[in-house]
């Protein structure tokens, strides 16, 4: 009897429940709103969940009702809500509140709510419906929008810059609000539409003058735009040099160098041997002399001229100091000034006789200190075409594949500097050739020429070794499903493997340096994460936060983290307006990728210079700023092995493979060059030579 009566009571107290829960749901077009995920605790934040239930079913007067609760228990907006123990919740009362009044058509309430949530947490979501709130205000005459935004733009380097790629700095105000900015079409991310806003963007600009259009548009849609002049020179000073001729005998402790360097935007300075012999403001034109100093025997003045932008042309004169008719400087002269003539001494004393009693002036004619038309071009940007051209009379004109020289100093000797953008076409072994024809004329019309054809030809290393090793780490957000984040850093690794940029540093490689508990805690807080990065071989870390957007909508945020020094490198960020579309997803994903390779380009170049061998040795490299590598890169340094010939047809059978020599790490950056340090020399014995290829890893 006493079992059946419990039973009874039982089944009861359920109905009751029941019948309570059913009155709490609301219905519309087949679908129930005010529910919740698992059992209604009559808790916070189960009247939050609820709430944000009715909300979605626009059952306004319920959903105000519960989130008004919730705010009893719980009044902070957060992406992390401690409900008990270690459960976490997304919870956004306020900015729910907010969103429902606005729908309510009560904006002061509206925005009372919306700014309280963005004290606690900036959401998008927070700033979309703030910006809806002022938008209606305006339109009803409650806002007066007494003028259209402001503008002002600003380049650090100034309008005339040396690199491809300018920063600016962009600041735009407005009394209602700043919705949108572009530069040239291009929208730029901001988060809300604040009275004031700066963003600072890198520009990629082709050579020559250039207007900059940029616009700004507020919440009541006036627009302004402001057109900005910028002009990238990638030509260096040309330098000009009256006297003394190059290879000159002279018995005297010093020597006197005249000349003057011409430059269409300006010339900075002049320098002979380091010393400063000229510098203005900016002049087109800059003429100099300076003493060198002279030690006996051979030596070498260096003239460099900087420009405005930074750009700078270097040439050099060979002095002899000694008895100009002593058979030492006659043959030193010789050497320099026809050294297929010293081939003729080999008949015999008689034939050396001629030869020493034989002019030895300049020959008129075209050196090249870049390219080396004997071997290969290893950079992959752009080519460096500079040297020398020595006329009768003074210089009168000069072209570089038809494109005139206007900065002519009118001296016999100019030195010229110019960087050519490599757009050609390449094959699929990533060669090109560039043709290059150098012309100069003199004040007589007597001509010296250089046609050749350079070949380009990049480092195209793609052995796995030679990628820049990532670690994918956590993707995660509150509210965001499990399955959907894995998804995510799933598809972001897919992607990293597809291409042949980076490397994955797999799971079971971080197991080998990681024990589970420190790994789980990893991938369970990406900030612990920082601090195993130097156990890990990744150069850097990829964190992802996901947050949800709108109904479908999802935005990831990643953060690049240097496994070195735990500073966070950069920030790369995707929209995906639909979760469900796994082709959307994936091409999020893409973006996030490609956002990382244009952060660590995959550049080739040659050593210019080395100081020193094995680890620890330093290396110049030709790569410079506008080329994108950043301090802290690492490079390899390798060599090109002969290809394999067939011995009896001379048929190249396979071309030759490329070894890596050494690991060095860049250290700066410089228009002259990047310097880097070796850290490591894979191959024993092997020296570091001037000319060797190198690749970014």
């Amino acid at each position: 009897m006493f079992k059946r009566l419990a039973a009874l009571v039982f089944l009861g107290i359920v109905a009751a429940g029941c019948a309570t829960e059913s009155r709490a749901y609301r219905e519309r077009d087949g679908v129930r709103y005010g529910v919740t995920h698992g059992v209604f605790r009559g808790r916070w934040w189960s009247y939050y969940e609820r709430g944000a239930s009715y909300l979605a079913g626009q059952f306004y007067e319920e959903a105000r009702s519960d989130f008004e609760t919730a705010l009893q228990g719980y009044t902070r907006d957060t992406w992390r809500a401690r409900t008990y123990g270690l459960h976490f919740v997304e919870y956004f009362p306020n900015r729910e509140l907010g969103v429902l009044h606005y729908h309510a058509g009560e904006l002061d309430q509206a925005e009372q709510y919306l700014r309280r949530s963005l004290a606690s947490v900036d959401t998008e979501r927070a700033h979309y419906y703030l910006d809806l709130v002022t938008r209606a205000r305006i339109q009803s005459g409650a806002v007066s929008d007494a003028t259209a935004p402001a503008v002002q733009v600003d380049t650090p380097l100034g309008v005339l810059v040396a690199a491809r790629e300018v920063p600016v700095e962009i600041r735009a105000r407005d009394d209602v609000g700043v919705n949108c900015v572009w530069v040239d079409g291009k929208v730029l991310y901001q988060r809300g539409s604040p009275e004031e806003l700066a963003f600072s963007e890198e520009l990629l600009l082709p050579e020559g003058p250039q207007t900059i259009r940029f616009e700004a548009l507020d919440l009541a849609d006036k627009k302004v735009s402001q057109e900005v002049e910028v002009t990238v020179d990638l030509t260096g000073p040309t330098v000009g040099i009256f006297s003394p001729t190059d290879a000159l005998v002279i018995d005297a402790a010093s020597i006197e160098v005249q000349g003057a360097a011409v430059d269409r935007y300006g010339v900075a300075s002049v320098t002979i041997n380091g010393q400063t012999v000229a510098e203005s403001g900016g002049p087109t034109r800059l003429e100099f002399q300076g003493e060198a100093a002279l030690s006996t025997g051979e030596n070498t003045v260096v003239i460099a001229a900087r420009d405005l932008a930074g750009n700078e042309t270097r040439t050099a004169l060979r002095i002899y100091r000694g008895q100009p008719q002593s058979p030492a400087a006659r043959l030193w002269r010789l050497e320099r000034t026809r050294p297929d003539a010293l081939r003729v001494a080999h008949g015999g004393a008689g034939a050396l006789q001629v030869v020493l009693s034989a002019t030895t002036d300049e020959t008129p004619g075209i050196s090249l200190k870049s390219p080396d038309p004997d071997r290969p071009y290893r950079h992959n940007r752009t080519l460096r075409v500079a040297g020398d051209v020595v006329t009768e009379t003074k210089v009168a004109s000069l072209t570089i594949n038809g494109e005139p020289f206007t900065d002519l100093t009118g001296a016999p000797h100019e030195s010229f500097n110019r960087r050519i953008p490599i757009d050609a076409p390449e094959d699929e072994t990533g060669a090109t050739t560039v043709p290059l024809s150098i012309v100069a004329r003199d004040e007589t019309g007597a001509t010296v020429s250089r046609d050749f054809q350079v070949e380009v030809r990049p480092v195209m290393l793609k052995s796995r070794e030679s990628r820049m090793p990532v670690a994918v780490l956590a993707f995660a957000g509150n509210g965001v499903e499990p399955a959907l984040a894995e998804l995510l850093r799933v598809s972001t690794e897919g992607e990293l493997v597809n291409g042949d940029r980076f490397r994955v540093v797999d799971r079971t490689r971080l197991q080998d340096v990681l024990t589970e508990q420190q790994l789980s805690a990893a991938l369970g807080d990406p900030n612990q994460a920082i601090q195993l990065g130097k156990l890990t071989p990744a150069h850097v870390f990829l964190v992802a936060d996901v947050f949800p957007r709108d109904q479908q909508g999802i935005e990831v945020k990643a953060r690049v983290i240097s496994t070195e020094t735990s500073d966070v490198v950069a920030t790369l960020d995707t929209f995906i307006d639909n979760r469900d579309d796994r082709a959307k997803v994936t091409a999020g994903c893409a973006a996030i990728v490609s956002q990382l390779a244009a952060l660590f380009p995959r550049l080739s170049g040659e050593l210019l210079a080395v100081r020193g061998q094995d680890a620890g040795a330093e290396v110049l490299v030709n790569w410079t700023p506008e080329d994108g590598v950043r301090p802290g890169a690492y490079m390899l340094v390798v060599r090109e092995e002969e290809p394999w010939v067939d011995e009896d047809t001379g048929e190249v059978l396979a071309p030759g493979e490329y070894v890596e020599v050494g690991r060095a790490k860049v250290q700066s950056v410089q228009s002259s060059g990047a310097r880097a340090r070796t850290v490591e020399q894979t191959q024993e014995g092997r020296q570091l030579e001037k000319g060797m290829p190198a690749i970014t890893m």
